[in-house]
């Protein structure tokens, strides 16, 4: 009797243990999947990425008023409560999508490089000017913006404004490095910057927002415009070695 007791209370001791493994065992899944369905940092960057590229894509092809919430969260692949989670009503998103088009993806910058002379320097200014106004992207974005002026007027001419004046501080940059390459002398950069990019760009920007005239310059007529530009702002002897006198560039 009492072995049968003893037998008893070591299966029952065991069936406790066994009990508390289980339960140890199940909390221990739950936390995995838990942990599985909680997405990582990379991940939650990789959704958010995606996000913007759809709602910038709709918002451009199909205008604000014309895309709502769940057309960006069904073409994201995310839930309508995401967007609101990490982003806000769509509003936000617009405003998001166009402040990425001012601080985001961004081009190198040019600058004075060994053995440029003052024409092929501003050249590649200009091919700079070029791009950041013919990019497709670009120009999907800023017929947007202008689109939608009227409804977001505070909000468009103070990113307009940031946009041209991140521009015009590249190309002032360049006009620094200009001078101190001992290929320009001295002056007001910031003004030289305002001068070339108005020259170079022309009326060619707002004939192709508005899909008038979507052709962009060629090389041949930026070659004339850098030419006049430089025979415009600077004195005999600058302009005669624009061609000629290289770069001089501290180590």
């Amino acid at each position: 009797m009492k072995l049968e007791t003893g037998r008893f209370s070591r299966s029952a001791a065991s069936g406790r243990a066994a009990q508390g493994q289980a339960k140890t065992g199940a909390k221990g899944k739950r936390r995995q999947l838990n942990q599985a369905g909680r997405p990582t940092a990379v991940e939650l960057e990789r959704r958010k990425g995606r996000v913007m590229e759809v709602a910038t894509e709709l918002f451009v092809s199909q205008g604000y008023a014309a895309t709502s919430l769940v057309d960006i969260a069904k073409g994201a692949g995310v839930a309508t409560r995401t967007l609101y989670q990490h982003f806000g009503d769509k509003e936000a998103i617009f405003r998001e999508v166009i402040f990425a088009r001012d601080v985001g993806a961004a081009l190198a910058q040019p600058t004075v490089q060994p053995g440029d002379t003052l024409f092929t320097a501003l050249q590649r200014g200009g091919l700079y000017a070029y791009q950041v106004t013919y990019r497709e992207k670009s120009i999907g974005l800023m017929r947007l913006m202008i689109a939608e002026s009227n409804r977001f007027q505070d909000f468009m001419r103070s990113a307009a404004i940031s946009i041209f004046g991140r521009f015009r501080r590249n190309i002032e940059k360049l006009f620094e490095g200009l001078e101190a390459a001992g290929l320009i002398p001295p002056g007001d950069h910031a003004r030289s910057a305002e001068l070339f990019s108005d020259l170079v760009l022309g009326s060619h920007p707002i004939m192709t927002y508005t899909n008038w005239n979507a052709e962009p310059p060629n090389e041949a007529d930026l070659a004339d415009r850098i030419e006049l530009f430089i025979r415009g702002r600077f004195d005999a002897p600058v302009v005669r070695a624009a061609r000629t006198r290289k770069a001089k560039l501290q180590a």
